[in-house]
C-alpha cells in the first residue's frame, strides 16, 4: 500500500462493523463508504446547505416530511450535486478502493447516494442557510 493509502486510511474514524455474510459490496460500504461518509460528514452539511442558497430553496420553512423529499429529490435528480457528492467520497478512496469502484461503479454510486441521503435526512436540523 502506498504512503497516501495509509495516510487516507489513518484518518478515517473507525466504525464498528457487525458483518455476518455479506457481499462484498455490503462490506464495501461498511468498511469504505461509512467511514468516508462520516468523515465527509461536516462538508456533506456545508454543500448540502451552500446548494439550498444557491438555489433559494426555502429548506428551514419546510415540513419536516417536504425536508426528506426535497433531500431526496436533490441527490437523486439533481446530476451536478449528486456527482459533487460522489466526488467528495471517492476522492478518500485509497488506489485499491478506486480499482474497486472502477469495477462496481453503478452499485457503489448508488450505495453512496442513499448513505448521503440518509445522513443529511438525520441531521435536517443542522443544515442552515446562512
Amino acid at each position: 500500500m502506498s504512503n497516501n493509502s495509509d495516510l487516507l486510511l489513518s484518518i478515517r474514524p473507525k466504525i464498528e462493523v457487525f458483518t455476518k455474510k455479506s457481499s462484498i459490496n455490503e462490506s464495501f460500504q461498511s468498511e469504505t463508504l461509512r467511514p468516508i461518509l462520516k468523515f465527509q460528514n461536516e462538508t456533506l452539511v456545508s454543500i448540502f446547505s451552500f446548494y439550498l442558497k444557491e438555489k433559494k430553496i426555502p429548506f428551514s420553512e419546510q415540513s419536516i416530511e417536504k425536508k426528506d423529499e426535497t433531500i431526496h429529490a436533490i441527490l437523486k435528480k439533481n446530476m451536478a450535486f449528486k456527482n459533487l457528492t460522489i466526488g467528495l467520497i471517492i476522492g478518500h478512496f485509497t488506489t485499491v478502493e478506486l480499482s474497486f469502484y472502477n469495477v462496481n461503479k453503478s452499485e457503489i454510486n448508488k450505495r453512496i447516494v442513499e448513505l448521503a441521503i440518509k445522513r443529511l435526512s438525520d441531521q435536517k436540523e443542522k443544515i442552515k442557510i446562512a
